[in-house]
């Protein structure tokens, strides 16, 4: 039977396509399968191991003897997984529309803030006695602002790294 088409792949699938698999044990696995909603059963728990041990016989994963230790075998990835994810990790274009929407959010904040130093800066002026509290506000909304140019920098290379 073909790989792809054995119990709990996709879900495997997409965590080795999120994660570089260096000294995992089988519950590291299972952790990350979890992640994706799947329901906690010892039958999708065995799904997992089993298709553990057919990646290891396929020549995907290695059994890391030096780090297993107390019957808790440790896996790495080998090369041939990067053909594997090729192969199976092709990001959806709803994930890249997902992430320009998320990019373009984020830019609405950040120029909204923008204009709040500039409507802080002209209240400074407007309030003299309350100068101080206005300039603690504005250091905050300048935090925010750096928060928010970074995540838009991190989707932009996020969105370089797919193409």
């Amino acid at each position: 039977m073909e790989i792809q088409n054995l119990p709990m792949f996709k879900e495997l699938s997409r965590v080795f396509c999120s994660y570089k698999i260096d000294s995992w044990q089988t519950v590291d696995f299972w952790d990350k399968v979890k992640l994706l909603k799947v329901v906690d059963s010892n039958v999708n728990y065995q799904s997992i191991y089993r298709l553990i041990l057919r990646l290891i016989k396929d020549g995907y994963l290695l059994v890391d003897e030096e780090k297993s230790r107390y019957g808790q075998t440790t896996y790495t990835e080998t090369e041939n997984l990067h053909d594997l994810r090729s192969q199976f990790c092709i990001e959806s274009t709803s994930t890249l529309q997902e992430l320009n929407l998320k990019k373009e959010e984020f830019e609405s904040e950040i120029n909204a803030l923008e204009e709040e130093f500039e409507a802080l800066e002209d209240l400074k002026y407007q309030f003299p006695d309350i100068q101080f509290k206005i300039e603690q506000l504005k250091q905050i909304k300048i935090k925010e602002y750096n928060n928010f140019k970074s995540k838009v920098r991190a989707i932009n290379s996020l969105i370089e790294y797919f193409s």
